[in-house]
């Protein structure tokens, strides 16, 4: 007896023993030793974030999460919005990390995460922004630990100025009605500056008549001067105008579109005025020099320097015009610089590569982690040197090396590059007499309830389109957007068993294409077919 109690108190003894670490681990949920997050420049995340941006102006911050833990953390990057005046045009990916290992570096992750403001945006004040950080134990998926990034933007727009109805947009108009109208300091205000310009005109342009040369007759002169007078009021009138438009309470998009108009006005009056006074300036120097004895500088030279001035103020004048519609110049000047050089000196293979991978590493068409399409093959951007480029397979199973002369030579197109966001196509087949109505329902049903598919105003919602009838039914193809292009064949096969096994559910028949065979002679008894006259 004393021996059957001693076999089940040992027995009792293993099992506790064997329970306590299996309940020990499902109690090792993560904390806040087991990763850490930062970004550069802010004490995020432990405090919040301020900025302030302008109209069509974007911010940017480097986010870093390190995974300090022994476990294998999924990490995945989310935001919200509280105004569509700003979006949020790039934020770190989707990752996983492997524990640590400093002689590794899997086990951090960084990415971008930039806030844009709309050009034509009004001003708000701390305006929240927020971007969640949910880290996840692989092997305990159900305590998932979300950190809160917290952003407080303020936007300062261009377009709220604070001088409605304001004498030259500072004195508050206080006459009695119906003088208390925004008109009257709008003309006020005009008139003004109209007035204090041409006065200035009468002052400036008879003395930047003085360079001219002094056998300039005075009918010339006084031709200069009108010009001058005219093109400075116009100016004047433009800027106003502007201004004007706040005064009056204009609507952001009227003083959008009149500022972009009178920009364009202003710059080719700009060039005008410059255009005038580089005649003068030019005119006069050389009309000086040709009064000195044995120069080699005189007036036959103007219609050399007239032409070097009209390509430098025609460039100038394209260049202020992109400039004013938000066009790099800068990468445009580099560009054609580095391709003229390359033109120039990379006649050999080697230089060639060279200065293809300058081109690359300035324009910089695509980053690292880009899903490009090389000729028709699919790559993942590793690594831009300057001699060549590495790309990954898309499964990560190969490294392939590409001299940059070959891609830059290849048309390429950047998948990710935009918007992680792609629109992925299903095709599926349904029988002739199927109800289109119902089989469209039941694909749109699956869409709007799967997980993958993007759900929000920025993106296209799901579609059905019917795209073929063929031999043995009528295609259709669900046209849906997911959340990133790397998960796009994983997508692709969850949503074609989806929608399967829904048309299953829906008595929804599926065509396949099958062959029937029908026995016209039994020639399998063993006896001679008729008309067989061959001998045995």
């Amino acid at each position: 007896m004393k021996n059957r109690l001693m076999a089940v108190a040992i027995l009792a003894f293993l099992i506790i023993g064997m329970s306590i670490p299996m309940m020990s681990a499902g109690t090792d949920a993560l904390d806040e030793s087991d990763y850490r997050i930062s970004i550069p420049g802010t004490a995020a995340p432990d405090k919040d974030v301020d900025v302030t941006i302008g109209n069509g102006m974007s911010y940017s911050w480097d986010v870093y999460v390190v995974n300090t833990s022994d476990k294998i953390l999924d990490v995945t990057f989310n935001t919200s919005l509280s105004t569509k005046d700003m979006v949020i045009s790039e934020k770190p990916k989707n990752t996983l990390l492997l524990s640590y290992n400093e002689n590794q570096t899997d086990y951090y992750t960084s990415g971008v995460f930039t806030i844009s403001v709309d050009k034509l945006s009004e001003s708000h004040e701390n305006e929240p922004v927020q971007l969640y950080i949910t880290l996840t134990d692989v092997t305990d998926k159900q305590n998932p630990r979300v950190v809160t990034v917290n952003f407080y933007v303020t936007i300062e727009s261009i377009y709220d100025s604070g001088e409605y109805n304001k004498f030259l947009g500072m004195y508050e108009n206080t006459l009695p009605s119906p003088f208390d109208s925004s008109i009257i300091p709008f003309i006020c205000t005009v008139l003004f500056w109209m007035i204090v310009a041409w006065v200035l005109c009468l002052l400036i342009a008879p003395s930047a008549a003085r360079f001219l040369d002094k056998r300039t007759v005075d009918d010339d002169r006084e031709k200069f001067e009108k010009i001058i007078t005219k093109l400075i009021l116009a100016l004047v009138f433009l800027v106003t105008i502007n201004q004007g438009l706040d005064i009056l309470g204009a609507s952001i998009s009227l003083k959008a579109e009149v500022l972009n108009v009178s920009s364009l006005f202003c710059i080719a009056v700009t060039l005008v005025i410059a255009w005038e006074i580089f005649k003068l300036v030019v005119e006069g120097i050389l009309s000086r020099f040709e009064d000195e004895e044995d120069s080699a500088i005189d007036l036959t030279l103007l219609p050399l320097f007239y032409m070097i001035g009209k390509i430098v103020f025609w460039i100038a004048g394209i260049a202020a015009i992109l400039g004013a519609f938000g066009v790099d110049l800068t990468g445009i000047l580099v560009s054609a610089g580095v391709v003229s050089l390359g033109i120039t000196m990379g006649a050999q293979n080697v230089l060639s590569q060279f200065f293809s991978g300058i081109v690359i590493l300035m324009t910089r068409p695509f980053k690292r982690g880009d899903f490009l399409k090389i000729n028709g093959t699919v790559y993942i951007v590793r690594k831009v040197k300057v001699m060549f480029t590495e790309f990954y397979s898309w499964d990560k199973d190969q490294i392939t090396t590409m001299p940059n002369n070959a891609v830059t030579a290849a048309t390429i197109v950047n998948l990710t590059k935009e918007d992680e966001a792609y629109r992925l196509y299903i095709y599926f087949s349904v029988a002739f007499g199927t109800d289109l109505k119902k089989a469209e329902e039941v694909m749109l049903n699956v869409a709007n309830k799967s997980p993958i598919v993007l759900h929000d105003d920025q993106h296209q919602a799901p579609n059905v389109r019917i795209t073929n009838f063929l031999a043995s039914g009528i295609e259709l193809r669900l046209g849906v957007t997911t959340h990133d292009f790397g998960s796009s064949i994983t997508d692709g096969s969850i949503l074609r068993a989806e929608v399967y096994q829904a048309f299953v559910d829906n008595d929804i028949k599926v065509p396949y294409n099958r062959l029937e065979v029908t026995m016209l002679n039994d020639c399998f008894q063993g006896e001679r077919r008729p008309g067989d006259m061959v001998e045995d």
